[in-house]
This record gives structure tokens, C-alpha cells and sequence, in this order.
């Protein structure tokens, strides 16, 4: 039953339907792969750069008794841990003339920076220890060497802010000067602007802990058993310890990355709406364009289900041209993307510098699925209002 030449509105509404589907299906299956390859992205990034699970005291309180928490937790998951850190961190305040950045301040021990995979050293070295001259060394992200306009060799100033005695405000503590050892780069301009690192000893000494730290790092050797080791450490741990994963630690950011998941559901509404509304008008136009020979095929004996089933068809073909050109406009969106990162992002906002993305498959062959079932939801409507149509009236409609 194809549609008169001369009659250029069905074939309208036909593209018209066709274009809406694709692109409904496009922005979904696109929406879908960058949601996934930023999860993906920061998690990854997450993990180089952060331990899986860290042990803390509550309070930000000293870790007295570090050898016999590490004893404990390798007993108690030593097969599943790939490496323990222990380290202990600060808030501070680096400065350079006039300019002042608030930083944390991460005293770890020499092996430490170059076991992070996410890290890479832009100018100078990881080197942390004091050198032959006693100067104290830093390691900075670009983020705040760029704001502070310093590279590596140049000397910085350090404050310690709970060095401040609250109770005597004409009491100032020493400004301490460090060197600029290295400058590294995680990826995430964030970490880049608020982390710092210097020796375990350096640490030590500034703020006088003696033997303590307040932090215990566990790397695994599969993160995807995070949860699952956290659950078996918590309990063994006496108060005030405890232990959260890398997901607990950065709850905000992935809260964040969980609420733009949520409009997914309004935009495949509205997607079903569109493709609803234009496959509707289509077929309309086609019962109208063909009443004709709609009452000549009854004329001739065939049976309201015959009629249905060519506009169901009609309206399948429909639905599947526009979801797979959908999808594959979506797919080549994604890919260029993935390949060529034309769309950037601010990594001191997103946390990373290009739009990131994950082409899924189980994405666009769910979405095409759903997008043709709705297609033929959408086809039963006209497809029955061709099928009551009287063969009578219909052969002297004109």
C-alpha cells in the first residue's frame, strides 16, 4: 500500500517521524555513554590517585599505634591487599610573595608518588627528602603552581594553620620555607589546586607528632572488592578508627554523578512522546490518503485484521528506520568524541578536561529495542482506526 507521489504530506510526516526518533534516540544513547564514561573516568582517576580504603581516627586524631594496625589489617585481608601506605596529612598554607593558597599538606614515604599510577611529574622529581643542605622539599599540582607562579627549584613558604594558639592572637607561628621538588599532574584539576606532599618525617617534625600518623592507605589488587573488605575490616578496627572506600571518601562527587542520571527517565519520556506523537500523525495522514483503497481491499473481501497489520508494518518500518539512524548518529557522536575530545571541559569544575566517554553496547541495543517496541505501541492507534474504516463511506471518499 504505498502512498500517492503527488501527496507530499504523508512523506513530510514520515521524515518528520523518522528525524524525531533518531533524534531522541541519538540524545539518549549519547546522554547514557557520557554519564557511564564519567563514572568510569573518575573512577578510575579516583583509585590512581586515591588508596581504595583508608583507615582514620575519628576527630582527625593521631594514629598512636601505626605497626599493629597494619599487623591487623593484613591478617585480616593480607591476601586481597596489593600495597599499605601509611602517611599522615595537614591542612597548611603555601605562599609565594603575596599570594597564599590553602593546601593539604600530605607527608607520605619516598616510594609513594611513583606508585600512584594516575600521577605524572611535569618538571623536577618526586624526591621528598630533605637534601644535604636540610631544605625541606615539596611536591606541588600544576593547578596551584600556576597560581602561585613558581616551577621546581624555587623556594615557597609554608604556614601551619593549627600551629595558631587561638588563645593568643599576638602569637604567630614560624613561616617555615620549602623547596619546589616537582610538579605533578593528576588529570583532576581539583586534587591538582589542593593536595601538596612532602617526606613522612618532614611532617613529623613541623607539627610535632613524633612516631604518629592519621592515615593508613590500602591499594587492592581487584577494587571491585572494595566494598565487600571494608565490610570485613570495619568490624576488627577499635574505636576511634574506622575505614571508608574511595566512593565513601569522594560521596559527593559521586552523589553528583547519580543525580544527573535521574532526568534520564524524563528524557525518555519525552522521547516516547515525540516518536508517539509523529508515527501517530504519519499513519493519520496515510488512513487518510489511502480511504480509498482502503475500502476497495474490504470491497474485495479482506478482513479487518489484514488492514491493521499493513499499518502496524508501516508504522514498524517507521520506528526502526528512525531508531537505527538514532542509534548510529549516536554511535558516531560518541566515537568522536571518545577519539578526538572536541567537547572540553573546565577540570577545576568537572574534574576532568574532556568530556568523557563509554560506548556501551548494551546502551544502544536496549535503547533501540525499546525506542522500535514503542513504535509499535504507537502503530496500534491508527492501525485499528484504518481497520473500522466503513468500505462504503470509504470508496466515495475523496
Amino acid at each position: 500500500m504505498r502512498p500517492r507521489n503527488k501527496s507530499g504530506t504523508y512523506t513530510f510526516f514520515s521524515l518528520a517521524a523518522v528525524a524525531g526518533i533518531a533524534l531522541g534516540v541519538a540524545t539518549l544513547v549519547v546522554a547514557l555513554s557520557v554519564l557511564e564514561g564519567y563514572e568510569k573516568v573518575i573512577s578510575e582517576k579516583l583509585t590512581n590517585f586515591d588508596a581504595d580504603i583508608q583507615v582514620f581516627a575519628y576527630g582527625n586524631q593521631d594514629v598512636t599505634d601505626a605497626a599493629s594496625t597494619v599487623a591487623l589489617l593484613k591478617g585480616v585481608a593480607g591476601a586481597e591487599i596489593k600495597r599499605i601506605d601509611i602517611s599522615a596529612q595537614k591542612i597548611c598554607i603555601l605562599g609565594k610573595r603575596r599570594i597564599n593558597e590553602g593546601v593539604t599538606l600530605k607527608g607520605v614515604d619516598s616510594l609513594y608518588l611513583g606508585s600512584r599510577q594516575g600521577l605524572a611529574i611535569l618538571d623536577g622529581s618526586f624526591g621528598l627528602e630533605p637534601g644535604p643542605d636540610s631544605v625541606m622539599k615539596v611536591v606541588i599540582g600544576k593547578t596551584l603552581a600556576t597560581k602561585l607562579r613558581v616551577k621546581a627549584g624555587d623556594m615557597i613558604n609554608f604556614f601551619a594553620i593549627n600551629a595558631v594558639d587561638l588563645n593568643d592572637m599576638t602569637a604567630l607561628p614560624a613561616v617555615e620555607n620549602f623547596q619546589v621538588a616537582g610538579i605533578y599532574q593528576s588529570g583532576m584539576g581539583k586534587y591538582d589546586d589542593a593536595f601538596a606532599y612532602t617526606s613522612l618525617g618532614t611532617i613529623r617534625k613541623l607539627y610535632e607528632m613524633g612516631d604518629n600518623i592519621n592515615l593508613i592507605e590500602i591499594k587492592l589488587k581487584d577494587p571491585a572488592k572494595v566494598n565487600s573488605l571494608r565490610d570485613e575490616i570495619l568490624p576488627q578496627l577499635k574505636h576511634p578508627l574506622s575505614a571508608v572506600t574511595y566512593v565513601e571518601a569522594n560521596m559527593q562527587m559521586f552523589n553528583w554523578i547519580e543525580l544527573q542520571r535521574k532526568p534520564v527517565p524524563i528524557v525518555l519520556g519525552l522521547i516516547i512522546l515525540v516518536a508517539a506523537f509523529n508515527i501517530i500523525s504519519a499513519l493519520l495522514m496515510l488512513v487518510l490518503d489511502k480511504t480509498n483503497t482502503i475500502g476497495t481491499l474490504k470491497a474485495l473481501g479482506a478482513a479487518p485484521g489484514m488492514i491493521t497489520g499493513i499499518f502496524l508494518v508501516r508504522g514498524m518500518l517507521l520506528g526502526v528506520a528512525g531508531s537505527l539512524a538514532g542509534v548510529v548518529l549516536g554511535f558516531i557522536l560518541a566515537w568522536l568524541q571518545s577519539e578526538y575530545s572536541i567537547v572540553t571541559l573546565n577540570p577545576q569544575v568537572y574534574f576532568v578536561d574532556k568530556v568523557p566517554i563509554s560506548i556501551n553496547p548494551v546502551y544502544f541495543v536496549a535503547v533501540f529495542a525499546i525506542s522500535v517496541a514503542l513504535s509499535f505501541l504507537s502503530s496500534l492507534i491508527p492501525a485499528f482506526a484504518a481497520s473500522r474504516v466503513d468500505a462504503v463511506k470509504a470508496l466515495r471518499f475523496n
